[in-house]
Order: structure tokens, then C-alpha cells, then sequence
């Protein structure tokens, strides 16, 4: 007999009846007495339904827009996932599920087929942590850390990225640091728009809500809503850093358009490092984002919890990295000139 068989026989769904049989909270006592009575007198053993070594990798979408709008961002932690797990002995699978669906799937899924999950949480907001408090196996979040919740992840340094990236800014001259955000608030873009403001008063610079721009996260989105704030703006600042590299290039055709030259006129800086940086005809200044160190570390940090569970939480953030190529004009050179 299979959980499925258990949870159909008591009424409940299968999540429930692996909480019961792990000796896992949440669960009413009468309902555990039933589903342990179930698994006796059907002969239900956690030994002959050997877990094999297999890891659940659920990628949630919400909108879809950061998922899938995104260059190779999800694909190459995703490879990285799969690559670390087959290195540590487990095979992984992945389901897709959409955020509607959340509750529902995770409700039914088989998880005695799984000793850890890998939950891709990008797109997700805090109010999923309720749902994941319902899987009886451990979880590691990825790209979302959750910062007020207790789940073990592994997350970029989104702060300490873009502090880093306004300083190299202003290490060039610039005192007129505009900012291209998201019209969708993902976990990753509110922080980095935190870190935008806090490095803007670290440097005394001003925040200047004219030099702010809200845009959809979409490479087409991004050249639109630019267009249609250079239509409205008078005064531009001297560089633009954008949430993420697609709106930084959807930007960039925008200024083009409007024949403002890049990085001459306005500079440009984006964060992620997806490999349409490098092809642009000013290749793309960034923050490169270590896709793979999250994929590794995720996984690094799942079997540790599999193989000594325990009640305290680890967050893991891995900082980005500076890439100086050619969309950051140094101002300092003017300087130089009039001297």
C-alpha cells in the first residue's frame, strides 16, 4: 500500500498522511490514529516503501514574467541543480506548478517518492511559506530568502549587489543615479530597490523620484514603458542602474530611439549578467549573479538537512560580482579634460 492508497481510504490528502506516518505537527490526533491504524492493518512500512533518492525541484510561477522573460537566469540554476544533485548521489524532478494550483498540488503530492525539495521561489511571496509548512520533507527555497520566515535558502545578495554597484557608479563620476524598477514586486527586485536607496544615503547622494522608473520586466515591456517616460521627462540623470539586465536593455533601445546616446549621454547598468550583455553594441556593465553557486549551494544545503535534520534555519546569500565592460561612461575623463 502506497500513501495515495492511505489518504484515499481516510479522506485526507496525501501531505496529511505523510506528516502522520513522519510523526510531524498539523496534523489532529484522531486523524493521525485513523491513518495510523490504516497503515497497520494494511501493512504499510516506511521500509517497504523505501524512499529512493530522488529530490522534488518545484519551479512556481506566478506571473511567469521572471520565470520564463529572463534570458538563461532559471534554466542555468536549474542545470546547476541537477548537476550538483546527480554529483550527490540524488536524481531530481521537476514539476511546474502555477501559483493558483499551489496549494492543491502540494495537498496531493506523493511525497514519500522524495527525501528533500528544492522549492524555486522567485516568483513567490511570503504568504506560500503556510502551504510549504504543510511538506513533510525537508525544503530549501532558491532566489527568495524569505527574510522574516523559517525555511532554509539560498539567495543572491541582492543588497550587497547593487550597494556595490552604485558605489563603482559613483567611483566614476556619476552623482545622478537614476533607477529602472519593476512594475511586478518579486522578493529580489524590492530588495534591490532597498539597496538602491540605501547606498544613494550612504554616498549622500539625493533619491530623486524624477530619476526613477517603473517599468515592465519584459525586454519588449521595458523598451515601452522607457518610451513612454522619455516622452514625459525633461532632465535625465547622467546613468541609469536597472533591477535586472532585460529591463536594462529594453531601456537602452528606448534611449537609442529617442537618439540619446549610450553610454555618452546617459549610462546604462544592469544586474544579472544573461549572455545578451555581452552582444549589445555597448556591451552591458552588470552585476553577475553566480546562477550556478545558487544551484550548488541549494543543494549542498538540502542534503545536509536531509541527512541531520534539525530545528534551526540557514540562509545563504551569494554575492554577485562586478562586470566592467562599456555601458558606464566615466565622467572623471571629462574632469581630466577641463583640467
Amino acid at each position: 500500500m502506497k500513501i495515495k492508497d492511505i489518504a484515499e481510504k481516510a479522506g485526507v490528502s496525501q501531505s496529511t498522511v505523510s506528516l502522520a506516518l513522519n510523526n510531524k505537527g498539523g496534523v489532529k490526533e484522531e486523524t493521525r490514529r485513523v491513518i495510523l491504524e490504516l497503515a497497520s492493518q494494511y501493512g504499510y512500512s516506511k521500509k517497504s516503501n523505501a524512499i529512493k533518492k530522488n529530490i522534488l525541484l518545484i519551479k512556481y510561477i506566478n506571473s511567469g514574467v521572471s520565470i520564463d522573460k529572463n534570458g538563461d537566469f532559471i534554466a542555468r540554476v536549474i542545470d546547476a541543480i541537477e548537476e550538483t544533485a546527480s554529483k550527490y548521489g540524488y536524481s531530481v524532478v521537476i514539476k511546474n506548478i502555477m501559483a493558483s494550483q499551489m496549494e492543491k498540488e502540494i495537498d496531493n503530492m506523493g511525497f514519500e517518492e522524495f527525501v528533500g525539495m528544492a522549492f524555486l521561489a522567485t516568483e513567490a511571496s511570503d504568504d506560500v511559506i503556510e502551504i510549504l509548512s504543510k511538506v513533510p520533507i525537508p525544503i530549501v527555497t532558491v532566489d527568495n530568502m524569505f527574510e522574516n520566515c523559517n525555511i532554509d535558502s539560498v539567495v543572491m545578495d541582492n543588497y550587497y549587489g547593487i550597494f556595490t554597484a552604485v558605489n563603482y557608479l559613483y567611483s566614476q563620476g556619476h552623482r545622478k543615479i537614476g533607477y529602472i524598477d519593476s512594475t511586478i514586486n518579486f522578493s529580489n527586485m524590492i530588495q534591490r530597490e532597498r539597496g538602491y536607496r540605501r547606498a544613494l544615503k550612504a554616498l549622500n547622494l539625493d533619491y530623486n523620484e524624477r530619476y526613477i522608473v517603473e517599468v515592465v520586466p519584459t525586454l519588449e515591456g521595458a523598451y515601452q514603458s522607457m518610451e513612454e517616460y522619455l516622452q514625459n521627462t525633461v532632465e535625465l540623470p547622467t546613468v541609469y542602474i536597472a533591477a535586472n539586465d532585460t529591463m536594462a536593455i529594453g531601456a537602452v533601445k528606448a534611449l537609442k530611439q529617442y537618439k540619446i546616446e549610450v553610454p555618452e549621454q546617459v549610462s546604462i547598468m544592469g544586474f544579472d549578467d544573461i549572455p545578451f550583455c555581452v552582444i549589445l553594441d555597448s556591451p552591458l556593465t552588470t552585476m553577475r549573479v553566480e546562477k550556478e553557486r545558487l544551484g550548488q549551494m541549494a543543494i549542498k544545503l538540502l542534503d545536509e538537512k536531509i541527512n541531520n535534520p534539525c530545528d534551526t534555519y540557514t540562509k545563504i546569500l551569494v554575492q554577485p560580482k562586478l562586470m566592467i565592460r562599456e555601458s558606464v561612461y566615466n565622467l572623471n575623463k571629462n574632469d581630466e579634460k577641463t583640467l
